[in-house]
């Protein structure tokens, strides 16, 4: 199995949807080739998009720049995975129909966004770290342009093209920091950069923990106290050094010392896991006693410990077994709802919403009925993986737009997600942890200057890139 960038691969082949039909990945893991369904929905949005296009009077690039172009992708999707998605043919063909079907814009506050630092313009981790492996060889020799990945096109993908508000900038803590895509120092650049452009608060900037290095203690200060992250981010299956949450000498200085600091929200990467020897580090089995030893820490789980969508076979199941199990994820929902307890664990869903909702969107109902259920839907915390999956524009609709089929309700016990929900999920959960006041942001970011930036690039006509920057298998 070959794999390419996501946006060559668009080049290549023609492709403009606003909506990504296969999986993406940033080179962690192996993403699986396109799905029948997922071409089925690729060709649909490509047959709907001309019908449209010719009968509205416009090319067919600038109708899938639109929101009716948006539409149609969810109407095609409708199609193929069954009525899953808010969506009306009016808003295809009609500008006025889509802000009346969604008058109201959430506070979005996305806890999980990425871009490369400037020397990267080539692959990164299966490159220089497992390629020699045999993992990952097609990405050897493969380099790209140094404007898809980067902080210029990060700002523009991320807040131009997109509702977002705010977001939290992060890294990878994967293997010695010279080989970090986006080293702590270069996160917080960017967050004092956007900052500054925008004379307000619109970003947050991650610390990368690493408590198993030797000099952990002096780097922990630095970050603290010459950068002053606004928390923190792990990989406890770093490759430089495995280790456990529940680890009471590893582990536990490090979040004895985030209390000290006033800085204890730790997110932490579960599912998705490395492969070989570093799977198990990824499993969510060590957040329950670290959680319960320190109650003042909130720790947020990437990708809410789904394992990943390789492994799951797609029948009348949605991808899972009968009573619903979906790998890690289930066994982080059953922890949960066996310690009641257990109230600063809070599941975040980026990479595995868009993975799944393009997949089978019954594994998405899967996912967040069982964790609203387990967690309440004031526990849920809603990240995108972007700038990986582009422009973070078309998973926002796709979260206000989706709902649980009836019939996995019915089925499963899973309740509705209701709009006060979506909204809580979408910014005010996170904002909560980081004390953000959304009422002082809903007044100062429209007059900010970032705003003012945006409703000129809006205005001169906008340009989505409609495409994502990891990549796919082919």
């Amino acid at each position: 199995m070959a794999w390419i960038k996501k946006n060559l691969k668009d080049e290549k082949d023609g492709i403009d949807s606003p909506v990504p039909t296969q999986i993406v990945s940033n080179e962690e893991f192996t993403p699986m080739p396109q799905t029948e369904d997922q071409a089925k929905v690729e060709e649909r949005i490509g047959a709907l998009a001309d019908t449209y296009s010719s009968k509205l009077g416009v090319n067919r690039r600038d109708f899938m720049r639109s929101s009716g172009g948006m539409a149609a992708a969810f109407l095609a999707m409708n199609e193929v995975f069954g009525n899953v998605f808010k969506v009306a043919e009016a808003e295809v063909v009609d500008d006025q129909a889509y802000a009346e079907m969604w008058p109201k814009k959430e506070f979005i506050f996305d806890a999980q966004t990425h871009h490369v630092k400037d020397s990267i313009t080539g692959p990164m981790m299966f490159r220089k770290m497992t390629g020699k492996a045999g993992l990952n060889p097609t990405l050897n020799g493969i380099t790209e342009s140094k404007d898809t990945l980067h902080r210029a096109n990060f700002v523009k993908e991320i807040f131009f093209d997109s509702d977002t508000v705010m977001a939290v900038m992060t890294g990878a803590v994967i293997g010695p920091p010279k080989a970090h895509a986006l080293p702590a120092d270069e996160i917080v650049k960017t967050r004092n950069l956007v900052n500054a452009a925008a004379g307000s608060t619109r970003m947050l900037g991650h610390g990368l923990a690493n408590p198993v290095a030797d000099n952990w203690q002096e780097d922990f200060d630095w970050q603290v106290n010459e950068l002053k992250v606004d928390g923190w981010k792990a990989y406890t299956g770093n490759p430089t050094g495995t280790w456990r949450l529940d680890d009471e000498k590893v582990a536990y200085p490090f979040f004895e010392k985030c209390m000290d600091a006033g800085l204890t929200n730790f997110s932490v990467h579960k599912g998705l896991p490395l492969p070989g020897r570093f799977e198990p580090f990824f499993m969510p089995d060590d957040i329950l006693q670290a959680a319960k030893d320190f109650p003042e820490m909130n720790f947020i789980i990437y990708h809410s410990g789904m394992r990943d969508m390789l492994t799951m076979p797609h029948d009348e199941n949605g991808g899972v077994t009968s009573d619903g199990y979906i790998p890690w994820a289930t066994d982080l929902v059953r922890m949960r709802e066996e310690n009641p307890w257990m109230t600063n664990v809070y599941p975040e869903l980026g990479a595995v919403f868009g993975h799944s909702v393009i997949t089978h969107p019954e594994i998405t109902g899967h996912l967040l009925g069982q964790l609203i259920r387990a967690f309440g839907a004031d526990h849920v915390i809603w990240g995108t993986d972007c700038i990986w999956w582009g422009s973070p524009d078309w998973l926002i609709e796709a979260f206000r737009r989706f709902n649980i089929p009836e019939a996995q309700q019915e089925k499963f016990g899973y309740a509705s997600i209701s709009a006060a929900d979506k909204e809580l999920i979408f910014g005010k959960n996170l904002a909560g942890l980081f004390n953000v006041d959304i009422e002082a942001q809903r007044k100062a970011i429209p007059g900010d200057a970032l705003s003012s930036m945006k409703t000129a690039y809006l205005d001169s006509g906008a340009e989505p890139s409609n495409t994502a920057y990891g990549w796919v298998a082919v």
